[in-house]
């Protein structure tokens, strides 16, 4: 029914209401209209014998013992060999190339086949490797969204069980999130990372880059697996030490950005106990909030907290790209002056939850505290920073600050940047401070 209404519509035919049929004689099985040919969506495994041989999986190999260390996907893009797959599948060849390799198992190849590594997007988790020959087949690369509901099929190299297709379901942008992502409702499972999401016509929309399980997945959209090729293509050969500095550039862009999309507003406050605290600092951040009640505890310690909820993955060992906060308002009708004292100067003393990242990928902290006056609310403060080894110019910084205003209530509150310059990372501190103030 449904097609022949649209071809009426196309045509911009008159439609005329048809005569009514008589209703089928008792126990005579009712006649279901055929869908044209045309109409129906290709058949799954047809997609797949024609394009098997696009997709390949990933081995990273580690150079002392000769052996894989980890697998994951990838596609071809290019008659010269070049193939999309994620930053995180290669990331041990970027940043400790003297240990790791990678090479390509492709369909029916009896050998592994080395790759080199061309360009690299950390941010959108992308790279891009080539091989050394000509391949005969590859995927055209668009930017055209399919609707919202759309049937993909997604392909890879789940726990290295051969290459294979997942059917699921197109969801559109990932809302308010820092980094773009597209929603699959289908099963993107370990291995299959870097490889392609396409629909029925063969057209790659995404890159399978994250699962949260029970049929989320991520993908990174195509347009960022275009735009990187086209630099990749005009690139010469490129070292070691220049793909780090590729690595570091993005990665000052992208603090860049953040820094003035949070610069660009004011901070909104949010209502905590007598106190305003900063509230949801950007549409990126998640904010919740939380009081624990036992009745057994002479105290009340209520939580809000905001983060971006998405990092970028710089190596198995080191994350960046975070936004986090936590404001504890703490008081108490039950202690008195001095043991409250003792209760706050615990909390100031915790340590917030550190971004993931190892000796070999930053320094120790570095912290000054100081009192500061902020519009007449007495505030103590310390500031930590530490540095990358590997990207110069680059921190994390942990802002703590605890309100001294009262003597059985206050604020204790944190801020946590990763990946930020020292310039643009003081300025965000002192921009969130401003948002604290007391309501007399």
């Amino acid at each position: 029914m449904f097609a022949f209404i649209l071809a009426a519509v196309l045509t911009q035919s008159p439609v005329v209401p048809a005569e009514p049929s008589p209703p089928p004689a008792p126990g005579t099985p009712e006649t279901v209209p055929a869908v044209p040919l045309s109409a129906l969506p290709p058949a799954t495994h047809e997609l797949f014998q024609r394009i098997e041989g696009q997709v390949a999986q990933v081995r990273i190999i580690e150079r002392r013992s000769g052996t894989r260390s980890s697998i994951g996907s990838a596609f071809f893009v290019s008659a010269a060999g070049h193939a999309v797959t994620n930053y995180h599948v290669i990331s041990d060849v970027v940043i400790h190339p003297e240990d790791y390799t990678a090479e390509l198992v492709l369909k029916g190849g009896a050998e592994p086949v080395p790759v080199r590594l061309v360009d690299v997007d950390v941010v959108h988790d992308l790279a891009i490797i080539q091989t050394a020959t000509p391949v005969q087949s590859f995927f055209d690369l668009d930017d055209r969204e399919p609707p919202q509901g759309a049937r993909l099929f997604a392909m890879g190299n789940p726990r290295d069980l051969g290459t294979t297709i997942v059917e699921g379901t197109y969801n559109g942008f990932i809302h308010d999130a820092l980094y773009e992502r597209l929603h699959f409702s289908g099963a993107i499972n370990p291995g299959m990372s870097g490889g392609p999401t396409l629909t029925g016509e063969g057209r790659v929309v995404g890159v399978n880059v994250a699962t949260m399980g029970n049929q989320v997945g991520f993908l990174v959209p195509v347009k960022h697996a275009r735009a990187l090729l086209a630099r990749a293509l005009e690139a010469k050969d490129s070292g070691a030490q220049a793909l780090l500095d590729t690595v570091r550039a993005q990665l000052l862009d992208n603090q860049q950005r953040v820094t003035e999309r949070l610069l660009g507003a004011p901070v909104p406050q949010q209502t905590l106990g007598s106190y305003r605290v900063p509230g949801r600092w950007g549409t990126f951040l998640k904010c919740w909030g939380d009081t624990p009640h036992d009745p057994e505890v002479p105290y009340t310690v209520t939580n809000y907290q905001c983060s971006s909820e998405e990092d970028i993955f710089v190596s198995s060992r080191h994350r960046t790209g975070v936004v986090a906060f936590l404001h504890q308002h703490a008081t108490s009708q039950k202690l008195g002056a001095l043991r409250f004292s003792a209760l706050y100067s615990a909390l100031f003393s915790q340590d917030p939850e550190a971004v993931e990242a190892t000796r070999q990928d930053v320094t120790n902290y570095r912290c000054q505290s100081e009192f500061v006056d902020v519009a007449g609310l007495p505030v103590r403060a310390a500031l930590c920073m530490r540095a990358y080894r590997k990207f110069p110019g680059l921190y994390d910084l942990v802002l703590r600050a605890a309100t001294l205003n009262a003597s059985t209530s206050g604020v204790d509150t944190s801020l946590t940047l990763a990946g930020f310059t020292a310039d643009n990372g003081r300025k965000l501190a002192r921009r969130y401070l401003e948002g604290l103030s007391w309501m007399k």
